[in-house]
Protein backbone atom coordinates (compact mmCIF):
# COMPACT_ATOMS: atom_id res chain seq x y z
CA UNK A 1 0.00 0.00 0.00
CA UNK A 2 2.48 2.72 0.83
CA UNK A 3 4.31 1.29 -2.35
CA UNK A 4 1.48 2.45 -4.57
CA UNK A 5 0.90 5.62 -2.36
CA UNK A 6 5.01 6.41 -3.27
CA UNK A 7 4.00 6.08 -7.22
CA UNK A 8 1.00 8.18 -7.04
CA UNK A 9 3.12 11.12 -5.14
CA UNK A 10 5.93 10.89 -8.33
CA UNK A 11 3.47 10.69 -10.52
CA UNK A 12 1.95 13.85 -10.11
CA UNK A 13 5.60 15.32 -9.56
CA UNK A 14 6.48 13.97 -13.34
CA UNK A 15 3.11 15.26 -14.49
CA UNK A 16 3.73 19.21 -13.66
CA UNK A 17 7.84 18.20 -13.50
CA UNK A 18 7.87 19.76 -10.09
CA UNK A 19 9.63 18.34 -7.15
CA UNK A 20 9.87 20.98 -4.70
CA UNK A 21 6.06 21.50 -2.74
CA UNK A 22 5.78 23.87 0.46
CA UNK A 23 4.11 21.13 2.29
CA UNK A 24 1.87 17.83 1.74
CA UNK A 25 -0.78 19.51 1.59
CA UNK A 26 0.20 21.69 -0.80
CA UNK A 27 1.12 19.43 -2.61
CA UNK A 28 -2.23 17.58 -2.28
CA UNK A 29 -4.06 20.82 -3.34
CA UNK A 30 -2.05 20.47 -6.86
CA UNK A 31 -2.50 17.08 -7.56
CA UNK A 32 -6.49 17.35 -7.25
CA UNK A 33 -5.99 20.92 -9.35
CA UNK A 34 -4.07 19.11 -12.03
CA UNK A 35 -6.83 16.08 -11.35
CA UNK A 36 -9.75 18.39 -12.07
CA UNK A 37 -7.94 19.40 -15.32
CA UNK A 38 -7.33 16.09 -16.24
CA UNK A 39 -10.93 14.55 -15.61
CA UNK A 40 -12.48 17.90 -17.34
CA UNK A 41 -10.33 17.49 -20.47
CA UNK A 42 -10.54 13.87 -20.65
CA UNK A 43 -14.92 14.82 -20.17
CA UNK A 44 -14.78 17.67 -22.89
CA UNK A 45 -14.59 15.21 -26.00
CA UNK A 46 -17.68 13.03 -24.89
CA UNK A 47 -19.75 16.88 -24.66
CA UNK A 48 -18.13 18.05 -27.95
CA UNK A 49 -19.15 15.17 -29.42
CA UNK A 50 -23.07 16.18 -28.83
CA UNK A 51 -22.01 19.78 -29.22
CA UNK A 52 -21.75 20.77 -25.51
CA UNK A 53 -19.69 22.09 -22.94
CA UNK A 54 -19.00 20.53 -19.69
CA UNK A 55 -21.12 23.34 -18.18
CA UNK A 56 -24.05 23.29 -20.51
CA UNK A 57 -23.88 19.58 -19.51
CA UNK A 58 -23.99 20.44 -15.92
CA UNK A 59 -26.96 22.23 -16.38
CA UNK A 60 -28.52 19.89 -18.45
CA UNK A 61 -27.99 17.75 -15.28
CA UNK A 62 -29.16 19.23 -12.89
CA UNK A 63 -32.65 19.76 -14.97
CA UNK A 64 -33.21 16.38 -15.68
CA UNK A 65 -32.48 15.34 -11.87
CA UNK A 66 -35.78 17.79 -11.02
CA UNK A 67 -37.87 16.81 -14.43
CA UNK A 68 -41.01 16.93 -14.66
CA UNK A 69 -40.24 20.47 -12.51
CA UNK A 70 -38.46 24.05 -13.31
CA UNK A 71 -35.97 25.64 -11.74
CA UNK A 72 -35.44 29.36 -10.91
CA UNK A 73 -31.55 30.68 -12.29
CA UNK A 74 -30.58 31.02 -8.64
CA UNK A 75 -31.63 27.49 -7.55
CA UNK A 76 -29.56 26.15 -11.02
CA UNK A 77 -26.69 28.35 -10.14
CA UNK A 78 -26.89 27.19 -6.25
CA UNK A 79 -26.00 23.36 -7.44
CA UNK A 80 -23.43 24.12 -10.18
CA UNK A 81 -20.36 22.98 -9.99
CA UNK A 82 -18.41 25.89 -11.71
CA UNK A 83 -20.39 28.74 -9.27
CA UNK A 84 -19.13 31.58 -11.96
CA UNK A 85 -20.56 30.81 -15.26
CA UNK A 86 -22.58 33.38 -16.96
CA UNK A 87 -25.93 31.08 -16.61
CA UNK A 88 -27.88 33.35 -18.77
CA UNK A 89 -25.70 33.00 -21.79
CA UNK A 90 -25.44 29.45 -21.03
CA UNK A 91 -29.05 28.93 -21.03
CA UNK A 92 -29.89 31.22 -23.96
CA UNK A 93 -27.42 28.83 -25.83
CA UNK A 94 -29.00 25.19 -24.39
CA UNK A 95 -32.45 27.24 -25.41
CA UNK A 96 -31.45 28.02 -29.04
CA UNK A 97 -30.83 24.17 -29.02
CA UNK A 98 -33.61 22.91 -28.12
CA UNK A 99 -32.59 21.52 -25.28
CA UNK A 100 -34.33 23.64 -22.94
CA UNK A 101 -37.46 25.78 -22.64
CA UNK A 102 -38.14 28.62 -20.70
CA UNK A 103 -41.55 29.36 -18.83
CA UNK A 104 -43.17 31.66 -16.61
CA UNK A 105 -43.11 31.39 -12.61
CA UNK A 106 -46.89 30.35 -11.78
CA UNK A 107 -46.19 32.93 -8.71
CA UNK A 108 -44.50 35.46 -10.35
CA UNK A 109 -44.89 35.87 -13.89
CA UNK A 110 -41.59 38.43 -13.79
CA UNK A 111 -39.58 35.35 -12.99
CA UNK A 112 -38.90 33.06 -15.27
CA UNK A 113 -37.94 29.13 -14.82
CA UNK A 114 -35.89 26.68 -16.95
CA UNK A 115 -37.10 23.10 -17.95
CA UNK A 116 -35.17 20.42 -19.57
CA UNK A 117 -37.26 18.88 -22.67
CA UNK A 118 -37.69 15.79 -24.49
CA UNK A 119 -34.86 16.95 -26.58
CA UNK A 120 -32.61 17.67 -24.03
CA UNK A 121 -33.28 14.44 -22.31
CA UNK A 122 -32.55 12.68 -25.16
CA UNK A 123 -29.24 13.86 -25.55
CA UNK A 124 -28.28 12.74 -22.03
CA UNK A 125 -29.54 9.41 -22.98
CA UNK A 126 -27.32 9.25 -25.64
CA UNK A 127 -24.18 10.87 -23.10
CA UNK A 128 -25.51 8.25 -20.58
CA UNK A 129 -23.44 5.22 -21.54
CA UNK A 130 -20.40 7.50 -22.72
CA UNK A 131 -20.38 8.61 -19.19
CA UNK A 132 -20.67 5.21 -17.72
CA UNK A 133 -17.75 4.05 -20.08
CA UNK A 134 -15.79 6.39 -18.66
CA UNK A 135 -16.86 5.97 -15.20
CA UNK A 136 -16.23 2.26 -15.79
CA UNK A 137 -12.23 2.64 -17.03
CA UNK A 138 -11.86 4.19 -13.88
CA UNK A 139 -10.71 0.70 -12.03
CA UNK A 140 -7.24 1.85 -10.80
CA UNK A 141 -8.78 2.40 -7.36
CA UNK A 142 -11.33 0.40 -5.60
CA UNK A 143 -14.98 1.10 -4.35
CA UNK A 144 -13.47 1.34 -1.10
CA UNK A 145 -11.02 3.63 -2.14
CA UNK A 146 -13.64 6.09 -3.79
CA UNK A 147 -15.76 6.28 -0.86
CA UNK A 148 -12.31 7.01 1.19
CA UNK A 149 -11.33 9.72 -1.66
CA UNK A 150 -14.39 11.39 -1.42
CA UNK A 151 -14.70 11.58 2.20
CA UNK A 152 -11.23 13.37 2.10
CA UNK A 153 -12.71 15.74 -0.43
CA UNK A 154 -15.68 16.46 1.58
CA UNK A 155 -13.31 17.16 4.34
CA UNK A 156 -11.13 19.45 2.43
CA UNK A 157 -14.09 21.48 1.56
CA UNK A 158 -15.31 21.80 5.27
Amino acid sequence: MIMCLICIVLKIEEEIKQTKFKSFVHKAVVNLMFTSNWFSNELRDVFKNHQLTNQQYNILRILRGKYPEALNPSEIKSVMMDKNPDLTRLCDRLCTMGLIDRCLDDDNRRKVNIKINERGLEILEKIDPEMEKFNSSLTNISENEAVILSDLLDKMRG
